[in-house]
């Protein structure tokens, strides 16, 4: 009894196998994701490379997703089959599985369970990586491209890039008249604008043009009497400034221990001046200056320049 269940599973492996194999050697190449989602960070533990590595050791052409390419694979995704490596759940062991799905996300092989009771990571996923691709060693693969499922993988492709290709013309012509569309669109609102503005500006133009000539009259109008007055407005605004600009200039003398310190309106301090042994005749403190009278004025003197100065004592 126990020798014909084991010739069934036999059987059955071996049906399995030559199943797997076939459907294997339909695709040329293995992707392999630089990172699976069992462990963070790309190629942690060097599991990924490991990865690739045991594929290319045994008949696969194995590339990483991120690198570039080979130029048909890059054309036609199909041609390759897409690696993983699945974590099952173990409390006291470490269970990993390899998988291989087409370029739809069918499932073609799954590989038994690698296992290990290695407790650290770094030595426990190589070991349970490599338990598991005997599976895939198994199957003894090697690409066929003559065979039926690689013609149909080529011919699906084929299709789909004719098929692409007819979609990317529409889509082509569909993009080029919307830009069509939108560059008529703003034309039309440009031409709008211009007439509106056109339209504004003359609206404009005749307002100023009625402004214009109604001061023209208004002046006109004007008697001797009102250009008068307003002369004699724009006089008294003068001399009102004059007037102000002169109190500005004004500065007073306020005695100190050793001269006078000359301060403004504000009042702020302008300067100190300090007396010298000459009469009428003032240093000026911090600088090397000197305030003078001449005559009824006073001066300040720096660098052979002279300047009038309004001091009140």
């Amino acid at each position: 009894m126990f020798k014909r269940l084991a010739f069934i599973v036999l059987v059955l492996l071996v049906g399995l196998s030559a199943f797997s194999q076939k459907n294997l050697n339909d695709y040329k190449y293995v992707v392999v994701p630089l990172q699976f989602d069992f462990v963070k960070g790309k190629d942690k533990y060097r599991v990924n490379s490991l990865t690739r590595h045991l594929f290319n050791s045994n008949g696969f052409i194995a590339v990483f997703d991120e690198e570039e390419l080979p130029k048909d694979l890059f054309n036609n995704r199909c041609l390759a089959m897409y690696a993983d490596v699945l974590k099952a759940k173990g409390l006291f062991s470490t269970k990993l599985q390899i998988e291989l799905k087409d370029c739809y996300g069918n499932q073609i092989f799954l590989s038994s369970f690698g296992k290990t009771k290695e407790k650290d990571f770094k030595k426990a996923y190589p070991i349970a990586i490599r338990d598991a691709f005997e599976s895939v060693k198994f199957l003894n693969y090697k690409y066929n491209p003559d065979s039926e499922g690689a013609k149909k993988i080529k011919y699906r492709s084929t299709v789909a890039s004719k098929a692409e290709a007819v979609n990317n013309v529409e889509a082509e012509k569909a993009k080029a008249e919307v830009v069509r569309l939108k560059k008529e669109v703003e034309n039309l609102k440009l031409q709008k604008a211009t007439e509106k503005a056109k339209i504004e500006a003359a609206e404009t133009d005749k307002e100023i043009k009625a402004e214009r000539y109604r001061l023209k009259i208004e002046n006109k109008k004007l008697s001797a009497e009102a250009k008068a007055k307003k002369e004699q407005e724009i006089k008294e605004i003068a001399e009102e400034k004059k007037k102000s600009e002169t109190q500005s200039d004004i500065l007073y003398a306020q005695p100190t221990e050793k001269g006078f310190q000359l301060v403004n309106v504000t009042p702020k301090v302008v300067m100190v001046i300090l007396k010298t042994a000459a009469p009428n005749v003032y240093t000026v403190k911090g600088k090397n200056a000197i305030v003078f009278k001449e005559g009824n004025s006073w001066f300040y003197s720096e660098n052979d320049t002279k300047k009038l100065l309004n001091i009140k004592f």
